[in-house]
């Protein structure tokens, strides 16, 4: 469980340099991309080692001392875990190239606009 938080934070702070509002001087698109893998693939370790953590502690604990309830805050690991596998595989999944994402970017030209505001002479 350790080692989850230790990869946990590295991960969330890589995944916050790619968001689209942030730039880390004229980087290109690919190196933020990339990127995006690797706080991915951190993610899907750090699930990893919390489904390993999560699983093996009731395991031990019911050798030991026959326990059968756990708590919630076992249940949170596991549906936390989860979420960080699934969160892992979407970001590695859905980070491709900037290419790619750059020909689809449509930009609108403003309309005319009247002189005033209003909608209506009669208001």
């Amino acid at each position: 469980m350790i080692a989850a938080s230790v990869l946990g934070l590295p991960a969330i702070l890589l995944l916050l340099t790619v968001l689209p509002c942030i730039r880390m001087g004229h980087e290109p698109g690919v190196a933020k991309y990339r990127r995006a893998q690797l706080a991915g693939v951190m993610l899907i370790l750090l699930a990893l080692c919390a489904i390993v953590a999560t699983i093996w502690f009731p395991v031990c604990a019911h050798r030991e001392t026959t326990i059968v309830s756990f708590g919630y805050s076992l249940y949170a690991g596991w549906i936390g875990a989860v979420l960080c596998l699934v969160g892992g595989c979407v970001i590695v999944c859905c980070a491709g190239d900037a290419q790619a994402f750059g020909e689809n970017r449509f930009y609108y030209s403003s309309g005319s606009s009247s002189p005033t505001h209003a909608k209506s002479a009669h208001v």
